[in-house]
């Protein structure tokens, strides 16, 4: 593994180019993907703003950034956003990106995607595992608690969270209502399941474990906290290559 400062550079030159804002060029889809050596597919769907039901959302920063050097460690493919899209990859239910991920999961055989997102602070904590309270990755969700838990992220559950006076990053919430993976949206997850019939996973990552550094025009300063971004970091290295050996 990579040491942190070597980590938050790479992380800050990979999410630089992605234009959260610009709308992409006529010749150009909304988003991009690399190839990979595993059967597993990470996606930041969310990685630039996008618009749901004529509103515009902001960009989850740095979720491209990751999904990259992710798949450029593990050997997994990544797919994620490059410019503003004008719908909701991960909302929509036909979407141009969802089109593009079923392209590359039946040509290269994927076989389990990691849906990557990020959340607010305002949780108060680190990490949410959506799995479709089970249904998206029955065979994996054991997996990937024990991964987070083997880089001291601790599970807890939405009451204990309600008794949270701030943020506590190392906290990991399976299935919490907002953050289910797709019970009730048309999320990427729900469509890897039942329109691809592979298994998928959707984890969010809260801005303090995320966001390495922001610096922009219409928000507000913000730095991440440069430990909980390597745990992060460490423990979805971890994960993947551990789900990867089961495929």
């Amino acid at each position: 593994m990579m040491l942190q400062h070597q980590l938050l550079d790479q992380l800050k030159a990979l999410e630089q180019p992605i234009a959260y804002f610009q709308a992409p060029p006529l010749d150009k889809e909304s988003f991009t993907w690399q190839n990979g050596r595993i059967p597993l597919l990470i996606s930041a769907p969310h990685a630039t703003s996008h618009s749901r039901s004529g509103r515009i959302k902001g960009e989850e920063e740095y979720t491209a950034a990751l999904a990259q050097l992710l798949a450029q460690e593990t050997g997994a493919y990544a797919m994620y956003t490059t410019y503003r899209s004008a719908g909701d990859p991960n909302w929509d239910i036909v979407a141009p990106y969802k089109s593009r991920l079923q392209q590359l999961v039946r040509r290269h055989d994927i076989r389990f995607v990691v849906d990557l997102h990020g959340m607010s602070n305002r949780h108060k904590f680190g990490i949410a595992v959506g799995t479709m309270n089970g249904r998206s990755c029955p065979n994996w969700e054991s997996i990937i608690i024990q991964s987070l838990e083997s880089h001291q992220f601790v599970m807890t559950n939405e009451k204990k969270v309600r008794s949270y006076s701030k943020l506590q990053w190392q906290g990991v919430v399976l299935n919490h209502p907002r953050f289910t993976g797709g019970v009730v949206n048309h999320t990427i997850t729900r469509f890897v399941v039942e329109s691809l019939g592979i298994a998928a996973a959707q984890i969010e990552l809260c801005a303090s474990i995320r966001i390495v550094h922001r610096e922009q025009q219409f928000l507000p300063t913000f730095m991440g906290i440069a430990a909980g971004i390597t745990q992060a970091y460490a423990a979805l290295v971890h994960l993947i290559r551990k789900i990867a050996v089961t495929l």
